[in-house]
């Protein structure tokens, strides 16, 4: 049997990944949601109004946990359309996260760098889209920021696919295509 490809969607916050991602879920694909935004509700429950800035090791700690077994479950997945498992988001978001705000976290590199994904699509920053909410507390200034990093630290494992600004449908049409060209 063969194994299912892991494909990842990330770059900027407020980008359209999530949008990207449900668009993909609704055409048959295998997906995983971004998990962060539970813990953030959580958090802001127990009184916690930025759980990341306030204790970024701590928020990073779950995260990783959660996303690890993202990964892990893709291969579970025996019906994959296409043989393919899409991610929102990924374990090497969370040290990327960690380095935009300074934080030293030698033990989380080593263990993010263990994963690796088939694909890695790119959404930048795109400030016409970008909306604050409940759960994304940034600003587009900040965005902007984690983007630098979260570009760094996948490309020093991944190629990167950098998914042009348009449309919701053309952006999965240009996914998709990805595919059909490249197998």
């Amino acid at each position: 049997m063969q194994r299912n490809k892991r494909v990842l969607i990330t770059g900027s916050p407020g980008a359209g990944k999530t949008s990207i991602i449900n668009g993909l879920k609704n055409k048959g694909y295998s997906t995983f949601s971004e998990f962060s935004r539970s813990i953030i509700k959580d958090a802001k429950i127990k009184g916690k109004t930025n759980f990341f800035l306030s204790e970024p090791l701590k928020f990073s700690e779950k995260l990783l946990e959660e996303r690890k077994k993202q990964f892990y479950n893709s291969e579970s997945i025996t019906k994959a359309k296409d043989n393919i498992v899409f991610f929102d988001r990924g374990i090497h978001d969370i040290y990327a996260y960690l380095k935009a705000i300074g934080k030293k976290a030698p033990e989380l590199k080593k263990q993010i760098y263990s994963f690796k994904y088939d694909l890695v699509f790119l959404l930048d920053p795109w400030k016409e889209i970008f909306k604050k909410d409940n759960e994304r507390l940034e600003s587009f200034e900040q965005a902007k920021n984690y983007y630098i990093y979260i570009k760094k630290v996948y490309s020093k494992q991944h190629n990167l696919i950098e998914v042009p600004k348009s449309s919701i449908d053309e952006r999965i049409f240009y996914i998709e295509s990805f595919f059909k060209k490249n197998g």
